[in-house]
C-alpha cells in the first residue's frame, strides 16, 4: 500500500485529521515559506500526534550500507521507517545552516529531516535522524543525477518539480513533472516518494504511472491555503486504494 505524507501542516487539527485518517508521514516547514511553523505550534502537534514518543534510530541500516545495493539499500532504509506503526513527524529545511536544523531536531521530537534544497547529500550524516532528500527534477534530471542513488546518507528519495520562477523556494507550488521520469526509478525497484501538482483527483493516475513507494502533497489539500479536511480524507483514501 503507498505510503502517504502530508507536509505543510501548521494546525493541530490538520495533524490530527491526516493521522486519523491513516497518514503515514507528517510533513512540518521549518525553511522561509508561507506554511512556516513556529516550534511552540510544532511541539503541540507532536504531543497530539504522537503523545508517547521514541524517535526513529538510522544507525543499523547505515552501517550495512556499504554491502547493499541502492536498491536494497533504499528498499531497508524505508521498510525500517515504517516498522514503528505509528505517523511519523517530519522537519523540512531548505538550504539552511547544520546548526540550525539540529536546534529544531532537539525541540522538536522529529523522525525525520527533508533537505528540500540544494544541500549535498553528505549533511545527512551529521543529522541524527533519518533524512528524505529531495532532487528536483527538471529539464536536465536523470538517474545519474549526483547524490540520488548514494547510499549510506538519506534514507529516502524525494523527487519534486523543479519550478525555476519560484527562485529560491521550492516546493508547495502544485506544479507536476512527467510521471514516467518516476518510472524509469522504480522500474530499478528503488523505493521513492513522489511529490509535485499531487491532488486527490490525479493521485491514483499518479501512483499507476509512476508506481512510487510513497506520495507527498501540500497545496493539493488546501483550499484558500489552508489545510482541507475533505481533502486530506479524499486524497489518502485515493492513494490507499490506487
Amino acid at each position: 500500500m503507498t505510503v502517504v505524507k502530508i507536509c505543510g501542516v501548521r494546525t493541530v487539527e490538520a495533524a490530527v485529521t491526516a493521522a486519523g485518517n491513516g497518514a503515514d508521514i507528517i510533513g512540518m516547514i521549518f525553511a522561509p515559506s508561507p506554511r512556516l511553523i513556529d516550534i511552540n505550534t510544532a511541539q503541540k502537534i507532536a504531543r497530539a500526534v504522537v503523545p508517547a514518543h521514541t524517535r526513529q534510530d538510522k544507525a543499523d541500516v547505515l552501517d550495512r550500507e556499504c554491502k547493499m545495493s541502492a536498491s536494497e539499500y533504499f528498499k531497508a532504509s524505508s521498510d525500517k521507517l515504517l516498522s514503528c506503526g505509528r505517523p511519523l513527524l517530519c522537519g523540512v529545511f531548505q538550504n539552511q545552516d547544520l546548526d540550525h536544523i539540529l536546534s529544531v531536531v532537539r525541540q522538536v521530537p522529529l523522525d525525520l529531516v527533508q533537505l528540500h534544497g540544494t544541500e549535498p547529500v553528505q549533511m545527512a550524516r551529521q543529522i541524527p535522524v533519518p533524512v528524505i532528500k529531495v532532487f528536483h527534477v527538471g529539464a536536465d534530471f536523470t538517474l545519474d543525477t549526483a547524490g540520488l542513488l548514494e547510499t549510506g546518507y538519506h534514507a529516502i528519495i524525494l523527487l519534486d518539480t523543479k519550478v525555476p520562477a519560484a527562485g529560491a523556494q521550492q516546493g508547495g507550488h502544485g506544479v507536476q513533472f512527467d510521471w514516467t521520469v518516476a518510472r524509469s526509478l522504480s522500474d530499478r525497484n528503488v523505493p521513492f516518494l513522489m511529490a509535485g501538482g499531487l491532488t486527490p483527483d490525479n493521485v491514483e493516475e499518479a501512483i499507476k504511472v509512476a508506481r512510487p513507494w510513497g506520495v507527498d502533497v501540500s497545496s493539493g489539500v488546501e483550499t484558500d491555503r489552508a489545510k482541507d479536511p475533505a481533502k486530506i480524507q479524499a486524497f489518502i483514501n485515493n492513494a490507499k486504494a490506487a
